[in-house]
C-alpha cells in the first residue's frame, strides 16, 4: 500500500544463522489476519476504547490511528471528495461512544505515507489485541485523509520505532500537512507500551502472511503474534540479522541499521547470481518490493512472457497468468525463495503487475530507499524483536 516509508527494521550479511525452539503460544496473543485487494493488504482486528475495527498491519510506521466518524476525504491537492472515495469501511471511530477517550491538549496526529497522508486529533485511548489491553495508549483519531482504505479497515496498526512516532504541538486544523515529517513529538507506540507496561511476554512481534489467490478479492491473511512465536510451520533455521540506520535518511527520522543483501534468480537449473548489495526495509505495509534496477529489470525479464515497464506506474505490467521466474534474497548464509506465484499481484478484473519495482522510481524527494514488501513476507516468518534490535527469519514450510 505504501509506496515510502521512514524507517523500519533492517538486516545485514553480518547476519547469523542459529537454531530456535518454537513454542506454541497461547491463542489470545495469535491474531488470524484479513488479506484484501487480492492478497496485498492484511488488516487485524483491534479494540480502541469499545469499539472494534479492522486496522492495516503496518511494520513500517509507528502510529497507530482510526478514521474518525464524519471525516473528511481529500485529494491529492486537498479538495475534498466524497467519503467513499477514501475506501475506509462504514465502521469508524466516534469519541462520544467510549468511556476511556481522553483528548490530547496541544498536539495533533499527522503522518505522510507514500500513499498519501493522515491527520486529526490525539488521543489517550484504552487499546486491546486479543488478551492484550494497553491503557492511556496514543491514538490518532484522522478527521482527514486522502484515500487508503481497503474498502474493509478503518485505519492503521504501527509496529515500528517510536523515532518514527507523528505527532505534532498545536492543532491540527491549522497544521500544513506538507511538513509532517518534521516537528514531531516522539512517543511510545503500541508495542513498546505493551512492553513497558508487562503485557506482553517478550519484547518481540512475529508475522506469518499467507500465500493468496490472485483471483480472490478477500481472504485468510496468515498470522501475527505479539510476544510469542507463530504456530506455523517453518524451518527450525533462523537467520537473525541486526537492525540498523539506513544510510539514505537523515539520523533524526531512523532507529535502525543498514542493511545487505543479494539476489539469486533463474530457473532452477540456471540459477543466476547478482551481488548487488543494498540496505532495505522489511514493510507489511507496501504490497510491492522495490529493490535496486540492477535488480528488478533482469527479473522481470525472465517472467514467461516477459513482464513490460509502464512508464506511467512505474510498474512492471504482466500477463496473469505468466510464468514467474525463481526469485530470492540471501539474508546471510541463506537465500529466501519467493513463492513465484506471489510475484504477480492482480490490480483489478484485467490488470496484473509484478512485485517487483525499481527502487529509484519510488524516490521522495532526494531519498531513494529500498523496500522488501508482502511477496518477501509471505515466504517467511518473520520475528521483529524490538527489544534486542534484532530480526529473526526462517523459510515457511508446507
Amino acid at each position: 500500500m505504501h509506496l515510502f516509508r521512514l524507517l523500519t527494521l533492517a538486516s545485514t550479511t553480518l547476519a547469523t544463522t542459529l537454531p530456535l525452539t518454537r513454542r506454541t503460544p497461547a491463542s489470545s496473543t495469535v491474531f488470524p489476519l484479513k488479506a484484501t485487494k487480492y492478497g496485498t493488504i492484511f488488516d487485524v482486528p483491534v479494540t480502541v476504547g469499545n469499539q472494534t475495527f479492522q486496522l492495516l498491519v503496518d511494520t513500517g510506521s509507528s502510529d497507530t490511528y482510526v478514521v474518525k466518524t464524519g471525516f473528511t476525504c481529500i485529494d491529492d491537492t486537498n479538495s475534498t471528495t466524497p467519503q467513499a472515495e477514501c475506501l475506509y469501511s462504514n465502521h469508524t471511530y466516534n469519541p462520544d461512544y467510549s468511556d476511556t477517550y481522553r483528548r490530547v491538549e496541544d498536539q495533533y496526529f499527522g503522518i505522510e505515507y507514500g500513499a498519501g497522508i493522515a491527520s486529526g486529533g490525539l488521543a489517550y485511548e484504552t487499546v486491546t489485541l486479543g488478551s492484550l489491553t494497553v491503557e492511556k495508549q496514543k491514538v490518532g483519531i484522522a478527521d482527514r485523509t486522502n484515500p487508503m482504505g481497503d474498502g474493509v479497515n478503518s485505519g492503521l496498526l504501527g509496529l515500528s520505532y517510536p523515532s518514527i512516532t507523528s505527532t505534532h504541538p498545536g492543532n491540527a486544523s491549522s497544521s500544513d500537512n506538507s511538513t509532517y515529517f518534521f516537528d514531531r513529538k516522539v512517543y511510545n507506540p503500541l508495542l513498546y507500551s505493551m512492553s513497558q507496561q508487562g503485557v506482553l511476554k517478550e519484547s518481540y512481534y512475529s508475522l506469518a502472511l499467507a500465500s493468496t489467490s490472485q483471483n480472490v478479492s478477500t481472504m485468510f491473511g496468515g498470522y501475527l503474534s505479539l510476544g510469542e512465536l507463530l504456530p506455523v510451520k517453518h524451518s527450525a533455521r533462523w537467520t537473525i540479522v541486526p537492525v540498523e540506520n539506513y544510510q539514505a535518511i537523515p539520523l533524526e527520522f531512523t532507529s535502525g541499521n543498514r542493511t545487505r543483501s543479494c539476489v539469486r534468480y533463474g530457473s532452477k537449473s540456471a540459477n543466476k547470481d547478482n551481488s548487488t548489495a543494498f540496505q532495505t526495509f522489511v514493510d507489511s505495509g507496501n504490497n510491492f518490493s522495490y529493490l535496486p534496477t540492477a535488480v528488478v529489470e533482469p527479473v522481470n525479464a525472465i517472467f514467461d512472457p516477459p513482464a513490460t515497464f509502464d512508464d506511467l506506474s512505474k510498474l512492471y505490467v504482466v500477463d496473469c497468468n505468466a510464468k514467474a521466474p525463481v526469485f530470492g534474497l540471501q539474508l546471510g548464509n541463506q537465500t529466501f525463495y519467493h513463492n513465484p506465484a506471489d510475484l504477480i499481484q492482480r490490480i483489478d478484473d484485467e490488470l496484473c503487475v509484478s512485485a517487483l519495482a525499481a527502487m529509484e522510481d519510488a524516490r521522495v524527494g532526494d531519498i531513494t530507499v529500498s523496500i522488501l514488501g508482502v511477496s518477501f513476507l509471505k515466504s517467511v516468518v518473520a520475528v521483529f524483536d524490538f527489544g534486542k534490535d534484532k530480526m529473526r527469519f526462517a523459510k515457511k514450510s508446507k
